[in-house]
Order: structure tokens, then sequence, then C-alpha cells
């Protein structure tokens, strides 16, 4: 009994460590980055995003732009208060660890279409 719970949790370690280095880096935008009047619904249609991999969002952060990821309301509404994760430093790094839709935009610029969803 003791041999199946440690061969058991060999197999979730070896299958844990495997998964984790198959984790992708996604710089949004590609070379564009993340600027207003990006077509980011066609790049993420391009893209192949998955569970534990990482968005990368390289952005001016001198022109007022953000990141920041919300609930489907709020991105509806392009509010980013009480966002998941709001960041305006230039260069911000999301790592997609829950399966589900998940909604970034830039607040103030969603008209820019600085916005997109992404389902993991």
């Amino acid at each position: 009994m003791a041999s199946s719970a440690v061969k058991f949790m060999a197999l979730f370690l070896i299958l844990y460590y495997v998964g984790s280095s198959l984790a992708a880096e996604h710089t949004v935008g590609d070379q564009l980055g993340w600027r207003p009047l990006v077509n980011y619904y066609s790049w993420v249609r391009s893209k192949s995003i998955k569970l534990g991999d990482t968005l990368v969002f390289n952005y001016d952060a001198a022109k007022d732009y953000s990141v920041a990821e919300v609930t489907q309301f709020k991105f509806i509404a392009c509010n980013a208060s009480n966002a998941k994760f709001f960041d305006e430093s230039g260069n911000s790094t999301v790592t997609l660890v829950e399966s589900g839709q998940h909604y970034f935009m830039a607040e103030g610029h969603c008209s820019d279409q600085m916005v997109f969803s992404v389902l993991v």
C-alpha cells in the first residue's frame, strides 16, 4: 500500500514539473506591444494560450497606459476598480493559474481597443 502511494506521488511530481516546463510566455501584441488600436482579439486567436502560461504586457507607462485583469462585469463597463491584477509600470506580467475566461483591459482606453479576453 505504501509503495502505491509513493508511486502515485512520484507520478504526480513528474507530471507537475513536466507541465510547468511546458508553460509558455506570450508577449501581448507581439512586437506591437500593449497600445491603442491593435486588434488583440486577432492576436489571441493566433495563439495557443493555456493554464500556466504567462502574458507579458509591454507599454509606455508615461502615456497613462495600464493593465488590469477584471471580472466580466467590470470588463464590459471598462472599470478597473477592485481589479484582480492592476499594474502601470510599463512591463507587466500575468501568469494564468486559474482555468476559465480572463478579461484584460487598460482603464480609460477601452474605446482604443486596449481590451481582450482569453479562455484558458
